[in-house]
């Protein structure tokens, strides 16, 4: 295996261990498509939706 790809794929994996963490940990998310944001937002930046909540007014 080549350097190259050796490097491409921890970096792949890498996103992928961000991503994760990032929606295990999110303040908000859409209800509509289920994207999740760590910021509030007035709409969702993926599909536009005016449907974006706190996740911790879910929990109760």
């Amino acid at each position: 295996m080549g350097v190259f790809e050796r490097i491409g794929r921890q970096v792949e994996q890498f996103k992928r261990t961000v991503k994760k963490e990032a929606e295990r940990t999110a303040d908000y998310r859409c209800r509509t498509c289920e994207e999740q944001f760590q910021t509030d937002q007035d709409e969702c930046p993926e599909c536009g939706a005016e449907t974006v909540v706190a996740t911790a007014d879910e929990e109760e």
